[in-house]
């Protein structure tokens, strides 16, 4: 069965310059050398796409299409529409064999966007005659918003989709009320409510939180907000956030004490451990993964009977600070909110910031406090 590995500075096939980079194995662990191909080319040379997290989840995509062939007994080259359409059918009628949920539509469409652009490339460079995959225009309809620059767009109104889309209205980000993020953080220990913290008071990604350095995080000083410069990002890009100084006295605080004896425990295990310089670890000494992040939260979260996941904190602050921002600019600041707001999230892409506008207009009552009222509510 066909297996996803990562380039490592141990592992670094076909001369690839970096890790990270997603690789395909078959069953006798050799690489699938079109997957490889196509892989290499979107995280090396394709310069839309930066970013490591969306390396991943093409190879997890491509790695399950690569699973679907060998249970169907099919070559990757000679499928049809016919065969990539019983591919999404299947994922429509059944649940995912790793979580047992049912797949979300934008999950299914993500796939079979990912084969389209496989098969392009595919096509593009010669390994096979033409794309499985066709392609034509829809008409967006009126209840979606209009994107960025629609006012200079000569579409009319038109969006090239693939012919196996399936129609799916995308959800709008659900900030959570401060209330509910207090009775999620009520059993959690000081780590915990920490990483909480953190996040919705600079919407920092859980990837970028486990990668914070307790290097990179200054004592608070008595200053309201401290800058703190962030290395790793989901683009690769650091940029700056800005924590509360109580958040940053705190979390010296559990450095020195929680962190420390988590620390002090590794060394009695394990004489040559040595110390990470991440902030947040595990109470074997480890680094927090992300993985494990995001999973403490929905814990959390379930045991409370709520619906939420750690990237729903990144939501409530953006949200939040979009309102605060409004709210400077009306009184005479000088700042744009939304091309602020992109800044401190990090976002590439200027629409995809611009969906916090309709955010705001809908969900006005629970984002109404300021940035300080949601601080108050958690310190």
């Amino acid at each position: 069965m066909a297996e996803l590995i990562f380039t490592s500075e141990h592992f670094m096939p076909l001369n690839t310059p970096q890790p990270g980079v997603p690789m395909l194995l078959d069953d006798r662990m050799r690489l699938i050398e079109p997957a490889c191909a196509w892989l290499m080319y979107v995280a090396l040379i394709r310069g839309r796409t930066r970013s490591r997290q969306t390396w991943r989840a093409y190879g997890e995509a491509l790695v399950d299409w690569w699973q679907t062939l060998e249970a169907n007994g099919w070559v990757w080259d000679e499928v049809g529409t016919d065969e990539i359409a019983a591919y999404r059918d299947h994922m429509l009628q059944h649940p995912s064999g790793h979580t047992g949920s049912p797949y979300a539509r934008s999950t299914i469409n993500g796939r079979i966007r990912v084969l389209s652009l496989f098969y392009k490339y595919c096509a593009a460079t010669g390994l096979i005659a033409k794309s499985p995959l066709r392609s034509s225009e829809l008409a967006l309809g009126r209840h979606r918003p209009p994107r960025f620059l629609a006012h200079v767009d000569a579409s009319g109104g038109m969006q090239v989709v693939n012919d196996l889309t399936v129609r799916h209205t995308p959800m709008l980000p659900r900030p959570l009320a401060p209330e509910v993020i207090r009775r999620i953080m009520t059993d959690m220990g000081a780590r915990d409510r920490l990483i909480v913290e953190w996040a919705v008071t600079t919407g920092i990604r859980r990837m970028e939180l486990a990668a914070l350095k307790r290097s990179a995080v200054p004592n608070g000083g008595g200053n309201p907000l401290t800058a703190v410069r962030i290395e790793i990002t989901k683009g690769g890009k650091p940029r700056l956030i800005y924590p509360p100084s109580t958040l940053l006295d705190r979390s010296w605080a559990y450095a020195r004490e929680e962190r420390a004896v988590a620390v002090r425990r590794a060394r009695t295990r394990d004489p040559t451990y040595v110390d990470p310089d991440t902030l947040f670890l595990t109470d074997h000494g480890k680094t927090m993964t992300a993985r494990r992040v995001g999973a403490m939260f929905a814990d959390a979260a379930q045991r409370c009977g709520i619906a939420a996941q750690f990237h729903s904190l990144r939501h409530t602050f953006a949200s939040v600070m979009l309102r605060f921002l409004q709210r400077q600019a009306a009184q005479g600041a000088d700042l744009n909110p939304l091309l602020t707001l992109q800044t401190v999230l990090g976002h590439a892409d200027f629409a995809t910031t611009s969906i916090y506008l309709r955010v705001v207009a809908t969900d006005l009552g629970v984002i109404e406090a300021s940035v300080d009222d949601l601080y108050r509510a958690l310190l």
